[in-house]
């Protein structure tokens, strides 16, 4: 079969031209499998030791007000940490559930949410959190923060579908939470753990 000069069209393409969204996943998830691949071993090729907890001393800027922050600023409450893409149905759910939460003044705790979209930008990110009016503190993870959450606490945290949320209680130990959307409720007894 002749092929026209000019008329040659790669696989991707096509599925960008004719599915953009599988497209995006399809680059979103190569992106994770590259970034969790890089932290998979040692730079002598032996296993990754667990992380430290340098991922909780990262500068953060919230998109709303552009105050500058680290999760370790939070000592004196509880931390629940999301990390997200703005365009995760779940995520949203997730947020909502926890906004829901902070409104009914049950529990103290500080959320935030960390945009782990490769593809993200601040201004997209002050949009969504302007439009969306969710509690919390949102920023962009930096990609080593990223990567250091991954190591930490696996792969479910580079998969916003999954909902995962981390807790960070006032002692410093940090707690990966089941996947799947939490209630109100299942919030609720999460952060009295914190004790």
């Amino acid at each position: 079969m002749r092929e026209r000069r000019g008329s040659k069209i790669t696989i991707l393409q096509r599925l960008t031209r004719e599915h953009p969204l599988h497209a995006a996943g399809i680059i979103l998830a190569l992106l994770i499998l590259l970034i969790c691949s890089a932290g998979c071993a040692g730079t002598d090729g032996s296993p990754a030791q667990e992380s430290s907890d340098t991922w909780k001393t990262f500068e953060l800027t919230d998109a709303r007000t552009g105050t500058v922050f680290s999760l370790s600023s939070f000592d004196n409450h509880p931390v629940l940490i999301q990390t997200f893409t703005i365009t995760c149905p779940v995520c949203m759910r997730q947020q909502e559930e926890i906004t829901r939460l902070h409104d009914s003044g049950t529990v103290p705790f500080v959320m935030v949410g960390l945009d782990i979209d490769p593809n993200g930008n601040s201004g997209s990110l002050r949009s969504y959190t302007d439009r969306q009016g969710y509690y919390g503190l949102y920023a962009r993870s930096p990609p080593e923060m990223t990567r250091l959450l991954a190591d930490r606490f696996g792969i479910p945290v580079l998969s916003p579908a999954q909902a995962p949320l981390i807790l960070i209680c006032p002692d410093g130990t940090a707690t990966l939470l089941p996947s799947g959307i939490k209630t109100i409720n299942d919030l609720e007894k999460a952060l009295s753990g914190c004790g």
